[in-house]
C-alpha cells in the first residue's frame, strides 16, 4: 500500500475543495483490490457509491477494515461502521490510511 502523509491528505482535501478525497478513495480501493483481490476496482467502487446514493460507502468502509485486517493491520471494521453511522465517517479515510502506512 502506498504511504501517504495524513497532514498532506488534509491539506490537499482543503485546497482541492474535497476532490482529493475522491482521488484517494479510488486509489485506495485500487490498491486494496490489487493486494486482496476482493471488491470492485477503484472506478467501479466509486460508481457503486454514486448509484447507491452513498449507502455502499458505509458498507465499503466496514469491508475495507476487514481487508486491511487480512493484510496484517488491526481489525477496525466495527469502528469504521460506527463512525459512519454516527455521521463521523469523514474520519475513516485518515484512520484507514494510517493503518495502511503501518503495513
Amino acid at each position: 500500500m502506498k504511504k501517504r502523509s495524513i497532514g498532506i491528505m488534509i491539506l490537499l482535501i482543503i485546497i482541492t475543495l474535497g476532490f482529493y478525497s475522491i482521488y484517494w478513495l479510488i486509489s485506495f480501493q485500487s490498491e486494496l483490490k490489487k493486494k486482496t483481490g476482493e471488491g470492485f476496482g477503484g472506478l467501479g467502487h466509486f460508481l457503486m457509491i454514486i448509484v447507491t446514493f452513498g449507502i455502499y460507502y458505509i458498507v465499503w468502509q466496514y469491508k475495507a477494515g476487514k481487508r486491511l485486517a487480512k493484510l496484517g493491520a488491526s481489525d477496525n471494521s466495527i469502528l469504521y461502521l460506527l463512525l459512519s453511522l454516527l455521521s463521523l465517517g469523514w474520519l475513516n479515510p485518515f484512520l484507514m490510511q494510517s493503518q495502511a502506512n503501518q503495513l
